[in-house]
């Protein structure tokens, strides 16, 4: 063996012994990064209660490099004040903020983002995630202007038990849709109507997304790149609480979202008053373009499980004619587009 042979073999070897000699073998032998990637598994609370105090260097990384995310549900009630405090003296101590929270609980909810303590402590929150809430209190919060969760949110998902009347939903779905809403890319809604009748709360069948104010307002543009509405079907689960008909969604809703790139709903319908109107416009939209955000590139819809065969075939046909434009499916940018989860691109009409 050559001599520069032997030398290289001799470094390899000594470098293999480095290596071994360092390996981790307990959680505080792991580099920084890695520390920081399992910390965000954890919500803040947890993160808190398990790591915070154990040394001097899990302490620093808590409090000036660890992406602080708040869950609600993990917290005992018992235990919630405390929680506020420790969250106050993060944010005091090192400027971290949060930057994603969840909600179960509108109580909780309230005593967080009303109380003067916190009120600043949002410059920096991407993610809202909200169940069992009542649309006027995620409104005031959303538009607060000294929170102004308007400009600084990405995400906003309303996942289940979001308690509205009926009057309440169309500014607000309009105003998410707009440009106050200056970084929000993701949104997902879910609502229940409930109307206060004989002292008690009578939740309607279905809540629909009609979005008149849009077609009134200007600048009305935003940067949303994925929207889901209603509930996502799991196994049989297919009905969904939230809805919006085809031509709300082609007319009014899509031309206000140029960067889209996920459409996600369950359900669309289709309503004899708006199939009239769309037939009397169709010779003006079939002779321009169709409205479609030019990065789209998934669509998955379910049709309304109430409505007849009929209906439905001719709902799927309009969906399938509107968005692939009478083009080549080689030049679209859709995808993926299924409807009732079968692949309308390889399905013949």
């Amino acid at each position: 063996m050559s001599h520069r042979k032997r030398q290289k073999t001799t470094k390899i070897s000594q470098g293999s012994k480095i290596l071994s000699n360092t390996t981790a073998t307990k959680f505080e032998d792991l580099p920084n990064e890695l520390i920081l990637i399992c910390f965000n598994y954890f919500d803040f609370y947890q993160l808190y209660e398990i790591f915070f105090c154990l040394n001097q260097r899990f302490n620093k990384l808590i409090l000036y490099d660890a992406k602080i995310h708040v869950d609600f549900g993990t917290i005992p009630n018992g235990k919630f004040l405390t929680f506020c405090f420790n969250l106050n003296h993060l944010k005091n101590t090192s400027g971290n903020y949060p930057l994603s929270i969840r909600a179960d609980n509108e109580h909780q909810f309230n005593i967080f983002f009303e109380d003067d303590l916190f009120k600043d402590k949002f410059s920096k929150l991407k993610s809202l995630t909200l169940n069992n809430i009542k649309l006027a209190t995620l409104s005031n919060i959303i538009f607060d202007k000294t929170i102004k969760l308007y400009k600084t949110l990405e995400r906003l998902s309303l996942m289940k038990d979001i308690n509205v009347e009926a009057c309440e939903i169309e500014e607000l779905c309009s105003n998410l849709i707009s440009s106050k809403m200056k970084s929000l890319k993701y949104l997902n809604l879910n609502f229940e109507i409930c109307e206060w009748e004989h002292n008690m709360y009578n939740h309607e069948d279905y809540v629909d997304l009609n979005y008149k104010e849009l077609s009134i307002r200007k600048n009305s543009l935003n940067s949303l790149e994925t929207i889901i509405i209603g509930y996502i079907p799991k196994a049989n689960r297919d009905y969904s609480t939230t809805r919006i008909s085809f031509y709300s969604l082609i007319d009014k809703l899509l031309p206000c979202l140029p960067k889209l790139k996920n459409l996600i709903i369950n359900s669309i319908y289709l309503d004899e008053s708006d199939y009239q109107y769309y037939q009397h416009k169709k010779s003006s939209i079939e002779g321009k373009k169709s409205v479609i955000p030019s990065n789209l590139k998934v669509i998955k819809i379910w049709t309304d499980v109430t409505q007849f065969k009929e209906e439905k075939k001719k709902l799927k046909k309009l969906l399938r004619n509107y968005f692939m434009n009478d083009s080549s499916l080689d030049t679209t940018t859709i995808k993926i587009f299924t409807i009732n989860n079968k692949n309308v691109l390889k399905e013949k009409f």
